[in-house]
């Protein structure tokens, strides 16, 4: 008796860690780490509401860790987005974008990749659309350029800082707010002789102006930033409707290094 409470607990825990809902698990849900751990996050945010079909590939959960089912056994289901997040795909080298999907009636739910999914040709169904399917944040390269003029903007700083920001740990972030770690984490992506990083909160990252005044507020205005002329410059900023774990809205990260 005693074994079989324990495994009871084992298999209610184990539900729990894994988000695993009587709205979404199914016979054929299936967990695998390796999945998991196969992407990165790049963003997460919410978007408008569109219809779909989906016949092919399948539904997971947020970061792919669950399979909740084949999207053959729900091909007569309706999806309607609310949401979609960006994975970079490691062993791949490219990105994905995965739209969060519900039923109509809300008792089936998941991510699927956007290639699986079929926009409905019914002039019945209506779909709505907003600025938030667009990200919403300043360019990286243009806001970079804008802040640094005088510098050469670099795509690989902009991915590091990408990674910084989408770290699934919030542990591993506090970790990497210091200068040597933070050296190792940009050596990663490109060799360099000097670093620099600033680590700023914007109040609103779609503003070049207030990302300007948050520079500023950080100890780096423009005549500051201009003696950094000729270094190599690369950063991101958080948008306000992102969802990642232990960095806020608005928080920026740039980094400028001399090769």
């Amino acid at each position: 008796m005693k074994k079989i409470v324990q495994a009871l607990v084992v298999l209610v825990a184990g539900a729990a860690v894994l988000g695993v809902s009587s709205t979404t698990a199914s016979a054929n849900s299936q967990y695998s780490a390796k999945r998991s751990n196969s992407v990165r996050l790049i963003w997460r945010k919410s978007m408008g509401r569109h219809a779909f079909k989906a016949t092919t590939g399948a539904r997971y959960s947020r970061h792919l860790a669950v399979r909740y089912g084949n999207n053959a056994a729900t091909s007569n289901v309706t999806w309607y987005t609310d949401a979609h997040e960006k994975f970079y795909k490691k062993a791949q080298g490219h990105n994905a974008i995965y739209y969060h999907v519900k039923s109509a009636d809300g008792t089936l739910q998941g991510w699927i990749w956007r290639g699986y999914l079929k926009t409905i040709k019914n002039k019945n169904v209506v779909t709505v659309t907003n600025a938030a399917d667009t990200d919403p944040t300043v360019d990286s390269a243009a806001m970079c350029r804008a802040m640094f003029p005088n510098d050469t903007y670099d795509s690989k700083l902009t991915w590091a800082a990408d990674a910084f920001f989408t770290i699934d740990d919030s542990a591993d972030v506090n970790d990497l707010r210091n200068q040597t770690a933070m050296s190792q984490h940009v050596a990663a992506y490109t060799p360099f002789k000097t670093m620099k990083y600033i680590d700023f909160n914007s109040k609103n990252p779609n503003s070049l102006k207030s990302i300007d005044a948050a520079l500023t507020a950080a100890g780096y205005d423009a005549k500051t930033r201009a003696t950094y002329q000729g270094w190599s410059v690369g950063g991101s900023v958080v948008g306000l409707d992102e969802t990642l774990e232990g960095v806020n809205p608005g928080e920026g990260m740039i980094y400028l290094i001399q090769k």
